[in-house]
């Protein structure tokens, strides 16, 4: 029963398929497709779904949106990734451009479909921010749920890019601190981005602790001394630099006990020495 019910939903969007063209005629096979798909309770779950969306007539005016949007290309693009999501898919690309299914193409396999449920989710902000900023805000987006909106508009591209790398809390920490992180000149901002790509932990620790000195200092000054909280003095050592404070720390106490033994040794000396002195022009003296 509930696979009839299924395929008498489907029938509803006949008529319309029946008068031929490309859109009308890939709305079909796509119905077809997810029925095939669907089996027990998800078969009635996906037919109560596809009628609340419009059933097949649904689709078909779905793909029109983007055959009007990028040609027959871009629809064939939303077919291929119905095919692959079913209704989600739909659902999140009506009226996406093409830039938003490159982006989506561009988003690792595994966070295809948490991609598409932000989009979903928030069609309008989405699919201007994947328009922008591509597969890094998509995947921002499906990495870490609400977050991408708000880093997107504050921090651009170098924002999102950075968010994609760090974990959930992380990306919140970021988001927290994005609207000071904002009021940066483009420069020192881009210093900031790049340490928390660096050493997330250690950067965003900083901005937590001093949250006040990226406005009540200049922003050069402020990306310095954090800079020089997170990195030490210089930047990234050297491998020969490395080397050389690995060996210091191996060996610095026995170095501070031959230091030691030497300024004894040279105290005792000029100690002597003075002693002599002054001894040998008592002599003269007398």
């Amino acid at each position: 029963m509930k696979i009839l019910t299924f395929f008498f939903l489907l029938i509803l969007g006949m008529p319309a398929w029946a008068q031929g063209g490309a859109a009308i005629r890939i709305a079909g096979e796509l119905a077809e497709s997810i029925a095939r798909r669907a089996a027990g309770e998800t078969a009635e779950a996906t037919a109560r779904e596809l009628a609340q969306f419009g059933g097949t007539r649904a689709i078909r005016e779905a793909l029109e949106i983007a055959e009007r949007e990028g040609g027959e290309a871009l629809m064939k693009q939303v077919a291929v990734q119905t095919e692959k999501h079913g209704l989600l898919a739909l659902q999140a690309l009506k009226g996406a451009k093409a830039p938003v299914l490159h982006a989506l193409e561009g988003v690792p396999a595994e966070l295809a479909e948490k991609s598409l449920r932000a989009l979903a989710s928030d069609p309008v902000a989405m699919q201007k921010l994947a328009t922008e900023f591509g597969s890094a805000a998509l995947e921002t987006a499906a990495k870490h749920p609400g977050l991408a909106v708000p880093i997107g508009n504050r921090l651009g591209a170098e924002g999102l890019d950075a968010a994609r790398r760090l974990t959930l809390d992380q990306a919140a920490g970021l988001s927290r601190h994005a609207d000071e992180l904002a009021k940066l000149p483009a420069a020192e901002r881009s210093q900031f981005l790049a340490m928390i790509r660096e050493a997330p932990a250690k950067a965003l620790t900083w901005l937590e602790t001093h949250p006040k000195l990226l406005v009540a200092t200049g922003a050069t000054a402020a990306v310095v001394l954090a800079r020089k909280e997170i990195f030490g003095d210089g930047t990234q050592p050297g491998f020969l630099e490395r080397a050389t404070a690995s060996l210091y720390h191996a060996f610095e106490k026995p170095i501070n006990l031959v230091l030691g033994v030497l300024s004894a040794i040279a105290l005792a000396w000029g100690s002597f020495k003075v002693w002599a002195f002054s001894r040998l022009f008592r002599k003269r003296k007398s």
